[in-house]
């Protein structure tokens, strides 16, 4: 019991650290934040119980310890098998001349993406240069904070790198990636052409599991870089997005 305490103690203090450093790095808007504030406090609450247990000779049924047991390696045996499965797909490359690329939109500040979404775009800029039969599909609609479409900027970006404007298909209405990729196949109108989903590494199996289950037959994926202090934000955050789309059958 007592290394329970000082393991969740552990992941108490790192999960406040890490949380203190995604504020200092992106501010407090930054997505799944509250995750990192939840485990941290939650983790510390569960180390102080166990100590008062430990320390005032208050035993726990041994049943009771082994179940405790038991679920959290189990937890732990989850999370890495579905982020093995992650990072695996993230890693892919894709079959040159594809007939479309899909990037998808990512936040906007204003009329400038982020460097989430730059760094989509670059991956799709690179794409697209080698392969200049391929067109690509820019997807997001206009959030909070954005003075124009997710779409339009990315379009801008493009086009300011180099590529043709009538290779540019915008879809400029969804808001999340189901949308994302239903409204990009209605664009399409043919399951059967081969199509390339851009994203950031952590996100590419989920878009290619989500892509598939829309009726999409040739899919790949191709990873952009991650954000180096938000990466494993992200593929958490991921992990839980996965299991949720599973439960819900989107993927």
């Amino acid at each position: 019991m007592n290394v329970l305490a000082i393991l969740f103690l552990i992941i108490g203090v790192v999960s406040l650290g890490y949380c203190v450093a995604i504020v200092s790095y992106s501010g407090l808007g930054t997505a799944f934040l509250w995750f990192w504030i939840l485990a941290g406090i939650g983790s510390l609450i569960f180390a102080f119980i166990l100590r008062f247990l430990h320390s005032h000779n208050i035993m726990i049924m041994k049943s009771v310890r082994i179940i405790v047991m038991s679920v959290f390696i189990l937890c732990i045996a989850v999370f890495i098998f579905v982020e093995g499965i992650i990072i695996q797909n993230g890693r892919q490359i894709p079959d040159t001349d594809v007939d479309y690329v899909i990037v998808l939109g990512a936040q906007v500040r204003g009329t400038t993406v982020s460097k989430a979404l730059k760094n989509r775009l670059d991956s799709a800029y690179e794409y697209l240069v080698e392969n200049e039969t391929t067109l690509v599909i820019v997807s997001g609609g206009q959030g909070t904070g954005e003075d124009i479409s997710e779409a339009k900027a990315m379009c801008n970006y493009l086009v300011d790198k180099g590529i043709e404007k009538d290779r540019i298909i915008l879809e400029d209405k969804s808001t999340n990636t189901y949308e994302n990729l239903l409204f990009s196949k209605e664009i399409i109108q043919d399951e059967a052409k081969s199509i390339v989903v851009v994203t950031n590494k952590f996100h590419v199996y989920r878009a290619m599991s989500i892509a598939k289950k829309l009726g999409f037959l040739e899919v790949q994926g191709l990873g952009a870089p991650n954000d180096d202090l938000l990466t494993f934000n992200y593929y958490v955050r991921e992990f839980l997005a996965v299991l949720k789309d599973k439960l819900f059958g989107n993927i």
